[in-house]
């Protein structure tokens, strides 16, 4: 048997997973500075298996559907807004992903994505006979991050969709409103269909409290005159539920071009038909929980952010972080030709993600989780400025 070119592009662990497994098979012990599972950080609600345990006593008969069960669906636009016709269940954003990548580009066609940003759309492309191109992203000291609408313009130009992840993963940069109407006439006069990723958009760190903006509020993407759009959403972030595998699309535009669209969709999802009846039938009950989880973890997040920042000063900067889950960690002094992210879990057995595999232009930033449980992240960050320091003196 011969793989397909698809299937063998992307094989093989790069020199940090090697180093990775080396170290383990020498029965080193890692800190790892990277998970993102809120499972393994305490974070697992009990609420939830009790709304999976109600909903299975319901999910005894089958009734199939491309978009998933209605109620489910009233469920999302009952919090979200718009109508339940616009929203369709998919087991994970990544199936979403691979659905409108079918739905929105031939074989050969071209993705444009953020940069930089989490690699998840590139293998997904990949695996759909896609490429990507990216449009950058620049970060300015004391103020964050901006779009270059140049370079998105010149993307959207050659591609059939853009991506855009509000907020950004790594850069926790979310979407003003004067940019997302920017991007917005930039997508729609290059014919470049927004996939806009929300999956972070409730974990607001900035101040300001309260349970920061949901996806029915900026940007304003059901506005007339708007392009049409996809936006995705799920319970692995929301209610920090990965395991319980439900995620949705929402699909806003003109009428004409949103009907072509949906009729397009129904029949992909058809085809798949992979979301849990019991998982649907809980939605309902766990979105009612979902502020409530959101409220406990952002609490958390703030609390890691600020600890990270007054743990590594003076040896690192941590970047300006207004959501999600990780932080970008700029060390003040890096020995020409080192790359931290390696240098670290060689010499002092902490694994942090590199700039690198975010596409930052800076390769010496590494990027780290927030989500650890507030005395594990303590220990962590403590042994990482030890790191740190070592660093700067080799």
């Amino acid at each position: 048997m011969e793989l397909s070119g698809r299937a063998r592009l992307g094989l093989g662990d790069n020199v940090l997973a090697q180093t990775a497994a080396r170290l383990e098979a020498q029965g080193v012990a890692v800190t790892a500075l990277t998970d993102t599972n809120p499972t393994r950080h305490g974070l697992s609600d009990p609420a939830v298996i009790a709304a999976l345990a109600a909903a299975a006593r319901r999910s005894g008969y089958y009734e199939p559907s491309p978009r998933g069960p209605l109620e489910a669906r009233e469920a999302l636009a009952a919090r979200f807004g718009g109508s339940p016709e616009q929203y369709w269940l998919a087991a994970s954003t990544s199936e979403a992903y691979a659905w409108l990548l079918a739905l929105v580009a031939d074989a050969g066609g071209v993705v444009a994505v953020p940069q930089p940003g989490y690699p998840l759309v590139e293998p997904l492309a990949r695996l759909a006979g896609l490429s990507t191109i990216g449009y950058p992203l620049h970060y300015v000291a004391g103020h964050g991050w901006v779009y270059d609408l140049a370079g998105f313009g010149a993307a959207a130009d050659r591609a059939a969709a853009t991506v855009l992840v509000d907020p950004g993963n790594p850069t926790g940069a979310y979407l003003a409103p004067a940019t997302a109407a920017q991007v917005a006439e930039l997508a729609l006069r290059h014919a470049s269909v927004p996939i806009i990723d929300q999956v972070f958009y409730t974990y607001r760190l900035t101040d300001g409290g309260g349970e920061g903006p949901r996806g029915a509020e900026l940007p304003e993407w059901d506005a007339p005159g708007a392009p049409l759009s996809f936006r995705l959403d799920g319970l692995s972030k929301l209610a920090c539920a990965p395991g319980v595998k439900l995620a949705w699309i929402r699909l806003a535009g003109p009428a004409g071009e949103a009907a072509a669209a949906a009729k397009a969709l129904d029949a992909i999802a058809d085809t798949y038909l992979n979301v849990s009846t019991t998982a649907a039938l809980a939605l309902a009950d766990i979105l009612q929980q979902a502020d409530r989880i959101g409220e406990a973890l952002r609490g958390r997040l703030r609390r890691n952010l600020r600890a990270l920042a007054q743990a590594l000063a003076p040896a690192a900067t941590v970047r300006r972080v207004e959501g999600g889950w990780v932080a970008i960690v700029d060390p003040v002094v890096v020995p020409e030709g080192a790359d931290p992210a390696l240098w670290l879990l060689e010499h002092a057995h902490l694994s942090v993600h590199p700039g690198w595999l975010y596409d930052l232009a800076e390769n010496d930033a590494i990027v780290v989780s927030l989500l650890p449980e507030p005395e594990q992240f303590d220990a962590g960050i403590a042994a990482l400025r030890a790191g740190l320091d070592r660093l700067a003196a080799s």
